[in-house]
């Protein structure tokens, strides 16, 4: 064994060597531009598993070139909602999981049963963005708000 290399590779631990074309960017700029790569990877893994933007049964290129864009989208969508006015407490899929799982039945001409099961999640992303999302009856002006919500 090569025990100079060991001694070499002990020390050196836990340090981080960076090569960068980034000449303006402070060294803990590049640090955590690096460690955030994962967001990037993780919504390709995103569009992948929740949105199942694979495989492709369209044929025509701008069916696929929209198929795709659309895609992009709800993520694009979804990250902003995490980070901008969630605050990034909660994991995307969460948040995917509450899109694809709201359910609400119109009962009679102005009121509805929310279907949803209630969660955590709904609790506070309701408590924050002061939607009513947890309440049983909901009336055709509130699903309207919901609809409309500005964040």
């Amino acid at each position: 064994m090569n025990e100079k290399a060991i001694e070499k590779a002990q020390a050196l631990a836990g340090y981080s060597l960076f090569v960068t074309s980034e000449i303006h960017m402070s060294d803990s700029e590049v640090y955590h531009t690096y460690h955030n790569l994962w967001r990037i990877e993780e919504s390709f893994r995103i569009m992948k598993s929740q949105l199942d933007v694979r495989p492709v049964y369209l044929q025509k290129e701008d069916t696929i070139t929209g198929h795709f864009l659309i895609c992009y989208l709800a993520v694009l969508l979804t990250r902003l909602l995490q980070f901008k006015v969630l605050g990034d407490p909660y994991c995307s899929e969460d948040i995917l999981n509450f899109f694809k799982q709201f359910r609400a039945a119109r009962v009679s001409e102005r009121k509805y049963i929310n279907l949803t099961r209630n969660s955590t999640f709904i609790r506070e992303f309701a408590q924050k963005t002061e939607l009513p999302l947890t309440s049983y009856f909901l009336t055709e002006s509130q699903i309207k708000k919901m609809l409309s919500h500005r964040f």
